[in-house]
């Protein structure tokens, strides 16, 4: 098993006699009120984590008042001693630095790893796919697409490609740990010299490579209709480095090991990017399919979802893509073997014991299923409450939300401090750091000193299991998506002004937990506010194709007959090595017959609810049915004998609308002579009145 690990602190005697007394705190379970808890706000919160922790230029007048530009030295970080060979792909200009700054800090600390960037980016896209339109609803999917390609924009930036796109070097660590530690200050005025750290072909690890890659292969996901062409550049650097680390397998550890400390299984991540990338229709489909705890070959080790261990992660991103039971099984076998999840008891142990709660969490919600009514997501809801404040001291581990939270954390950037002694001085922290997930209470108790930082500390993978599980938690409970723009109005961290999207209307939604919502459109233009109140209840919608056998080539139409007002908020999935689907102006879809074979298009409500059609491809003919309505009626008659007295109509090119197509002329020729006649109209309407037994007539 992994821990997160951190460098020991040294105090010297007289730092060690200005820490306070410890505070140790036993926390009970209390009782929660269903609707105590408002899940969209704590989700639209969770995202300011990474404004937090956000390093480089452009964090001046963004989205927190109280972070500025930082480290922007790193944009001149010098190349240090990386193989000559690759400087050329690296430092092209010869002048011995390169561009490194941006993307987040990893935690209290202000050390980069793109482990954890990537775990991180990994983590808000599952979050999204898991729970299909929850951000839209929570108002805050602007603020998770900023976040992602605040992210996306870093590792692509530290990953370095020669000229035929293949990985070279990546800048895979920045800032030495032990420096950095030693160091108790705000980043914006911090100094001290920050080196790389590189993985190349002779010196790389795979882990490394494979979390950047499912990273962006997520983060394409999420925003493949907004900005495709960003999307098309992540899966560009996905699949690169997803290539590098399965060519060239390793574990180097330099800048990482005493910290994140990867094993050599890499399997994994490798699996979490190629199922993101089978998902982007930009890869084969992931040929793991887990048997009670061996993903093939002896593949885990039995630890929950986490930085290091993402098959957990894995199974819920397929089971949610494909249905398959055993992903399920799964999910239930690793969850039981980690105490399962119940009303009455929090489950959380180890270093940032809160995170791992939350990893479970998503094991429980994916096995619900969209029933918030089943024990697993009972439990689930449980847990979140004991996290946002229902427990016996009152804290919330999530700052910011409700009443009373910890003031003593382990975050130099919120809680710079005030003498030289950092941390040991148990300083208050000057800033809210709004949204941030602290490791928070476990088995022995809590304690709210700020060099306790198993308890006071938040990570970039803290607030990442945090997505998945109040996403699902949010999906299926809802909340008011109106309260954290309230908030920002009134907190003096945030900056109320900052616009993560474009200028057109924000939409933000509440939600009771019956499943109706209302969407609140605000304009940004004028104060006019306009307000629908609309049933998202997953029972509330039924699909259908036209037509359920269609050729190779040939089209059919797939609509909704009841509920299209769910087609934003909800995914749809099809088989597309089968067919494909192209949207119509009117909510209806056209489908294309690829090849031979059976094809399933599904639809996931936002609720969590899924329905789905089958439809065949190209698998013979069904003589008699010419119009291809699905039955042998004297409606076939009437069209052969219209395609033959009027063919520029009803013929094959005809212009109606109803004219027959190439499959309803091999279905029409049921006298198998090679062509439709008159004779064929014949034959048919013996066979309805009993003449014939059986079409073809073989005669």
């Amino acid at each position: 098993m992994k821990n997160f690990a951190k460098l020991p602190k040294k105090l010297t005697a007289a730092a060690a006699s200005a820490v306070m007394a410890l505070t140790s705190a036993s926390i009970s379970p209390v009782t929660a009120n269903a609707a105590d808890n408002d899940y969209y706000k704590a989700l639209a919160m969770s995202l300011y984590m990474y404004d937090a922790n956000a390093c480089g230029n452009g964090i001046t007048d963004g989205p927190l008042t109280w972070r500025g530009d930082c480290h922007t030295y790193d944009s001149a970080a010098s190349v240090g001693s990386l193989d000559g060979s690759l400087k050329s792909a690296v430092d092209p200009d010869g002048d011995g630095k390169v561009d490194v700054s941006g993307g987040f800090h990893d935690a209290g600390d202000h050390i980069k790893f793109n482990l954890t960037i990537g775990f991180g980016m990994n983590s808000l896209a599952l979050s999204e796919y898991l729970n299909p339109g929850v951000y839209e609803k929570a108002g805050c999917k602007d603020h998770l697409i900023y976040e992602l390609k605040w992210g996306a924009d870093y590792l692509m930036k530290t990953t370095f490609l020669d000229s035929s796109g293949n990985v070279a070097a990546i800048a895979h660590v920045v800032a030495n740990g032990g420096e950095d530690h030693a160091i108790w200050s705000a980043p914006e005025v911090q100094t001290y010299a920050r080196p790389i750290y590189w993985l190349t072909a002779n010196k790389n690890n795979s882990p490394v490579c494979c979390e950047m890659a499912a990273g962006l292969a997520g983060t394409a996901y999420v925003v493949k209709d907004s900005d495709p062409e960003y999307a098309d550049k992540c899966i560009k650097y996905a699949k690169a480095l997803l290539e590098f680390g399965q060519k060239h397998v390793g574990n180097e550890g330099g800048g990482l090991a005493d910290f994140y400390g990867t094993d050599a299984q890499y399997q994994d991540e490798e699996a979490m990017a190629q199922a993101w990338l089978w998902i982007n229709k930009a890869g084969e489909k992931p040929s793991r399919v887990p048997k009670n705890k061996d993903y093939g070959d002896a593949q885990y080790d039995g630890w929950v979802y986490c930085w290091n261990k993402v098959w957990q992660g894995y199974a819920a991103l397929m089971y949610k893509a494909t249905g398959y039971q055993a992903f399920a099984d799964e999910l239930k076998v690793e969850l039981e073997g980690q105490g399962g999840l119940k009303v009455g008891t929090y489950n959380a142990d180890g270093w940032g014991a809160s995170r791992y709660n939350c990893a479970k969490q998503m094991d429980a919600l994916a096995l619900a299923n969209g029933d918030k009514d089943s024990d697993y997501a009972k439990g689930a809801k449980y847990q979140m409450d004991h996290i946002l404040g229902d427990n016996s001291l009152g804290y919330s581990f999530l700052l910011g939300y409700g009443d009373k939270w910890p003031v003593h954390i382990h975050h130099r950037a919120a809680n710079p401090g005030t003498d030289a002694n950092g941390a040991s001085s148990n300083p208050s922290a000057k800033y809210t750091a709004y949204g941030l997930l602290v490791g928070g209470d476990d088995k022995s108790g809590y304690q709210d000193q700020t060099d306790k930082y198993q308890y006071t500390e938040g990570a970039l993978d803290y607030n990442g299991c945090f997505a998945v599980a109040c996403a699902g938690i949010a999906n299926l409970y809802g909340g008011d998506a109106t309260a954290m723009p309230a908030l920002a109005k009134q907190a003096k961290e945030i900056n109320e002004n900052f616009k993560f999207g474009d200028s057109s209307p924000v939409v933000t939604t509440t939600s009771d937990n019956n499943g109706t919502i209302t969407t609140t459109t605000t304009a940004t233009t004028t104060p006019e506010i306009t307000t629908t109140t609309i049933n998202y209840d997953g029972s509330e919608f039924a699909i259908s194709v036209d037509l359920d056998k269609i050729g190779v080539g040939e089209k059919t139409t797939f609509r909704f007959t009841k509920g299209e007002h769910l087609i934003p908020y909800g995914r749809l999935d099809y088989d597309d090595d089968i067919i494909s689907m192209k949207k119509n102006d009117d909510n209806t879809y056209e489908v294309t017959g690829l090849e031979a074979g059976s094809a399933v298009i599904s639809f996931t409500a936002p609720t969590g609810q899924k329905k789905q059609v089958m439809l065949t491809v190209g698998v013979g003919a069904d003589f008699g049915d010419a119009n291809r309505d699905g039955t042998v009626d004297l409606s076939d008659v009437v069209l052969i004998m219209q395609s033959l007295a009027n063919p520029n109509k009803y013929g094959l090119n005809g212009t109606d609308k109803s004219h027959i197509t190439e499959y309803g002329l091999t279905n029409a020729d049921v006298n198998l002579q090679g062509g439709v006649t008159a004779e064929d109209a014949l034959c048919i309407q013996k066979y309805l009145l009993k003449i014939y037994k059986t079409l073809p007539v073989r005669e």
